[in-house]
């Protein structure tokens, strides 16, 4: 059973993507979408358990994973997690699943790129527990 908690979820999300990739799926829109799920959950788990201090709520409840990074960053500056990259990988939550003008298809190179920075986030953030 996974606990109710950011990071639980996020470690269970975690588990499923590398499974999904064992099995060689190329649904690369889903993939850059569950890359972006996992570092998000992680950086939402953090900072909920970092800023004990202080009302981050709204940040608990949006996804703009650049301003979270950003008060962890401030709350950890050793952290260094890259804002850009969030950023980017943000994107990825609302342009490949819906329709419109903003409907984006996501290459491998692409999802490579979103994995890559959705490790670098998790290794950043599971170093500084």
């Amino acid at each position: 059973m996974i606990k109710n908690t950011y990071i639980d979820i996020a470690e269970n999300d975690l588990e499923y993507l590398e499974a999904v990739l064992k099995t060689g799926n190329t649904f690369y829109n889903q993939l850059a979408v569950q890359c972006q799920q996992v570092a998000e959950k992680f950086l939402k788990g953090c900072l909920d358990n970092m800023a004990l201090e202080e009302d981050v709520t709204d940040l608990l409840r949006k996804h703009n994973m650049k301003k979270i990074a950003a008060k962890l960053n401030a709350l950890k500056p050793d952290l260094k997690l890259d804002t850009v990259g969030l950023a980017y990988l943000t994107d990825f939550y609302f342009d490949t699943r819906y329709p419109g003008d903003d409907f984006y298809t996501v290459s491998k190179e692409e999802f490579e790129k979103c994995l890559a920075i959705m490790y670098d986030t998790v290794n950043k953030l599971k170093a500084k527990k």
